[in-house]
């Protein structure tokens, strides 16, 4: 099984996550500079020309997101190894999509977006496909996940949520 930090020192991966982070804190706190690190990281791990296509992209699968979601979603900031849940079905619906396995992908999207209409699933779904593509002539082709991955990383969240939000010091 592949560590978080592990799966954040692939090059794909980095990129979407990074991409993804960014863009939710830019649109959050309407702050310039995350654009702009998308915009640094994409150029210098792409080049301009594949980074300009990509970020458009990845720009609108975002708002995607963000337009669909049922709850406020969660990402770590730019700089942390590890993963949370939303990052996780982030990359799994870009893995997917890259893999045109749409039964995958549409359950990454539920469960990343809490969303149950199928109108907005497929817009969400949909919106994934040419950053899915656009990271594929860039080279970046990122691991492929099944259903079954994307179900565990659901019921993991859900034993998280299920446990005290509480601290207890001894």
């Amino acid at each position: 099984m592949t560590s978080t930090s592990d799966l954040l020192s692939c090059r794909p991966e980095r990129l979407v996550v990074t991409g993804f982070r960014n863009i939710m804190a830019a649109c959050e706190l309407g702050d310039m500079d995350c654009w702009e690190a998308v915009w640094q990281h994409y150029i210098a791990e792409l080049g301009p020309e594949p980074a300009r296509s990509t970020v458009g992209e990845l720009q609108y699968w975002t708002r995607s997101v963000r337009r669909h979601a049922e709850r406020p979603l969660t990402y770590y900031p730019q700089c942390c190894r590890h993963l949370c849940h939303d990052e996780c079905m982030a990359l799994s619906i870009i893995a997917a999509a890259q893999s045109e396995d749409e039964p995958t992908g549409l359950l990454a999207v539920r469960y990343l977006t809490g969303q149950n209409c199928p109108d907005r699933l497929w817009d969400v779904w949909h919106s994934a496909q040419p950053f899915a593509r656009a990271m594929s002539h860039a080279g970046q082709h990122l691991l492929s996940v099944t259903s079954d991955v994307v179900e565990s990383i659901f019921h993991m969240q859900q034993k998280m949520n299920r446990r005290s939000p509480c601290l207890h010091l001894n």
